[in-house]
């Protein structure tokens, strides 16, 4: 299994390959300031842990949800991992870019991009090692790069609209930027817990008295893993053919 995480994070660095080759000059950026916004997305992840750690022990000893429980399951993956690690990357992403001042939409796309290629490499590798085939899906299709790629771009349209004081605009770049990574990234574990519980229980049942809900608890989460497989696609390929405009 240490093979396969090594196999997955190399995958995960050559999805940005396309993007680097295509890169113009003029945003050719130092490698040192690539290579930091790598490192603190790496940083970050340690940062997320600990407070997903918190959180674990306020729903278990706060609230006295047994970590077995379906609620608790749900929680961590909307609020402990999907929350929590959009706005980790979030915030290294917009760190990076008020410290160089950087302006453009595509700085605004590859930085969240590089913040979260930082995050995932760590995570990519101890999922692809410890959780089989779903760890393999996301090491194959780096969901967490492409959601702050789309966060990134639609950050960068809601300070647009802040400087031209379109209100209206603002509301609804902000929503796009937080609330659609977070939601398919809270809908993403959330599945992955459902396909969990669903194999479990269609390997141990009688068959004879496995009922549709059973069924189509595997098959819905599968469902939106495949949509999430083909956003990916899309929004790389988007980037990379946005780059090549520039």
């Amino acid at each position: 299994m240490f093979l396969i995480g090594i196999f997955t994070v190399l995958i995960m660095v050559l999805w940005f390959v396309p993007i680097f080759r295509k890169m113009p000059k003029d945003y050719r950026y130092d490698k040192k300031f690539l290579i930091k916004t790598v490192i603190y997305g790496i940083l970050i992840f340690i940062v997320a842990v600990i407070i997903q750690n918190i959180f674990v022990a306020i729903l278990g000893k706060g609230f006295k949800l047994p970590e077995t429980s379906l609620l608790f399951s749900l929680l961590m993956a909307i609020i402990g991992y999907g929350l929590v690690e959009e706005v980790m990357k979030f915030l290294v992403g917009s760190f990076s870019l008020k410290k160089f001042k950087f302006h453009s939409k595509f700085d605004y796309m590859l930085i969240f991009a590089l913040s979260a290629l930082g995050f995932t490499l760590i995570e990519t590798f101890l999922y692809s090692s410890s959780f089989g085939i779903l760890g393999i899906i996301r090491g194959l299709f780096p969901f967490h790069i492409m959601w702050q790629v789309f966060m990134g771009a639609h950050y960068y349209e809601y300070k647009v609209a802040k400087r031209n004081n379109d209100s209206k605009a603002m509301k609804k770049e902000w929503l796009l930027a937080f609330a659609v990574p977070i939601l398919m990234h809270g809908c993403c574990d959330s599945s992955v817990v459902f396909i969990n519980r669903a194999i479990h229980l269609l390997s141990t049942a009688n068959l004879a008295v496995v009922n549709m809900a059973d069924i189509l608890s595997l098959i819905i989460p599968l469902m939106y893993m495949v949509i999430l497989i083909i956003f990916t696609v899309v929004t790389a390929y988007k980037f990379y053919k946005y780059t090549k405009s520039l």
